[in-house]
């Protein structure tokens, strides 16, 4: 049966059932004015605008079908499900508040039958609504995702000396072994979270992701772990000094001597950390295989030896060794002041204040204090000579030598040791994927129990790698830095009978000259 909706002297709009039709009687009517009309009928849904088109502007026309009866409530859900959006498609003397309770339950008919039956805005319902608007009708919430496990971990001091020069009195501070006592605290890490569950508005639970759990790497030997409250803390089996394998925690032997070396103690060879807090007496030797300091505050006499087979020395008071004494280390020294001695060093020689008559073999010296000072003695170096002054006024026979390098290879095998970086961080990315697999997992059958360890002690060991290639690229960088191939830095003075020699170029320095950098460059001697 065919109802008119609406007629005026340019148009009729009839529905026939669910079909809506437009007949045009005169021209002079415009789509605009037709738009106008169709906002009174949000039940129209257009599914033939040529047809509309055709009619009103070749009137007179018609009847010809433009449109059908659109659904008078339409619900879209998000695509996660999160939330639910309605659009009501009805005359607008149905959404007054005198037939509101009918619509609301046509509204919650339509929802149930569309699944939604979480997180209903109810109180929209009761508010002013508006035909061919889109509300959100129904809003579930998200899982909270689970926070990932939480480590810290012992901080290793940094091997940085501190030199401290007013007036009288200066020192020379440096914290090189790193002492806990059994039962301290090295790490803890914090259980990861499980997260919370959400729910969308179909009422169906979320599931969150749990956070990761990392593992904590220590030396089992050396170190125990004590779970509570959801923390895994790490703890000294014994009195020692802490040391990193990658980024595995551990506490090697460690050994303190509180007063001096001499003859209540006898020379000390000790597999470890060694650590003296007076001096060395005249004649007495100490070696260690690890980090080795001497903390007396009057220093080092006519000591026989002092060495560290693997590590660093610092020696806090200084060393006046009387043409004797002896020391040695594989990486780096670092000492208030040398006074007639020898030294054979890897690494750099860090002094703080002045070198006198001393040989020293090093890849660097470097004088720290504004107004260090290096007279007499010979000097031999393969990077660089750094001082305040160089010589003194009475003229005091110095040798500088420094064997140099090659730029262009150093630069090379900067590239090569960055290369061999990234393809170790490449096997360490491999390696931690796997481990955060097992590590994730709290039941593990003895044949992953020991596939887990073999890739600590792996991922320990790249770890390691990692440091000591870092440290090279570190090295490389700062010796690149020097002037030249090779260079001899006076930052305040250079005095005469100061013989300065780089790559066999060398030069007898006649007269003071201030603020003079010596380099090689181009196969001669040059200076700035």
């Amino acid at each position: 049966m065919a109802l008119l909706l609406f007629q005026n002297d340019y148009i009729d709009i009839i529905q026939e059932g669910e079909t809506f039709y437009i007949k045009s009687k005169k021209r002079g009517f415009t789509l605009e004015m037709f738009n106008d009309v169709l906002k009174e009928f949000p039940t129209i849904k257009i599914t033939s605008f040529m047809a509309l088109k055709n009619v009103i502007n070749n009137a007179p026309r018609g009847p010809e079908a433009f449109g059908e009866q659109r659904e008078r409530i339409c619900l879209r859900v998000s695509e996660d499900n999160l939330k639910a959006y309605m659009t009501l498609y009805i005359n607008n003397d149905e959404l007054s508040s005198n037939n509101r309770i009918a619509l609301v339950k046509e509204i919650f008919d339509a929802l149930n039958k569309a699944g939604i039956v979480f997180g209903v805005n109810t109180k929209l319902l009761a508010g002013p609504l508006k035909a061919g608007y889109e509300y959100v009708i129904a809003e579930g919430f998200p899982a909270v995702n689970g926070e990932d496990a939480v480590i810290k971990m012992y901080q290793l001091s940094d091997l940085k000396p501190k030199v401290i020069d007013s007036g009288k009195v200066n020192y020379y501070e440096l914290n090189l072994i790193n002492h806990v006592k059994e039962g301290d605290w090295l790490g803890e890490r914090k259980d990861p979270t499980p997260g919370f569950p959400g729910k969308n508005v179909r009422g169906k639970p979320i599931p969150p992701i749990p956070g990761r759990n990392f593992p904590l790497l220590y030396d089992r030997i050396s170190v125990r772990e004590h779970y509570e409250n959801g923390v895994t803390y790490l703890y000294s089996k014994k009195n020692g000094a802490v040391y990193y394998k990658g980024d595995t925690i551990g506490v090697y032997d460690y050994l303190e001597i509180k007063g001096d070396i001499d003859f209540s103690t006898g020379n000390i060879d000790f597999d470890g950390y060694l650590s003296v807090k007076g001096t060395v007496e005249d004649n007495f030797s100490v070696v260690a295989s690890n980090d080795l300091e001497i903390l007396g505050e009057y220093g080092v006499g006519a000591a026989d030896k002092i060495s560290s087979k693997d590590g660093n020395i610092y020696i806090k008071g200084g060393i006046a060794g009387k043409n004797k004494a002896v020391v040695r280390c594989k990486k780096n020294l670092y000492v208030k002041y040398l006074s007639d001695i020898t030294v054979e060093c890897e690494g750099n020689v860090y002094v703080g204040f002045y070198c006198m008559n001393s040989n020293v073999r090093a890849r660097q010296l470097i004088v720290e204090s504004p107004k260090g000072k290096i007279i007499g003695g010979k000097i031999d170096v393969d990077i660089q000579v750094d001082a305040a002054e160089i010589g003194n006024k009475a003229e005091s026979r110095t040798f500088i030598r420094v064997r140099g390098f090659d730029r262009n290879a150093m630069k090379l095998e900067l590239d090569e040791t960055i290369q061999q970086v990234n393809e170790t961080k490449k096997n360490i990315t491999r390696v931690k994927q796997h481990l955060q697999v097992y590590g994730s997992s709290y039941q593990l059958t003895p044949e992953q129990m020991a596939t887990y360890e073999n890739l600590k002690n792996e991922y320990a060991d790249l770890k390691e790698t990692i440091k000591e290639l870092e440290y090279k690229v570190r090295s490389l960088n700062e010796y690149l830095k020097t002037p030249g191939e090779g260079a001899v830095i006076a930052r305040t003075r250079i005095y005469p009978k100061v013989r300065v020699e780089i790559k066999n170029q060398y030069e007898e320095i006649l007269k003071p000259e201030a603020m003079i950098t010596y380099y090689y460059r181009d196969n001669e001697l040059k200076t700035m």
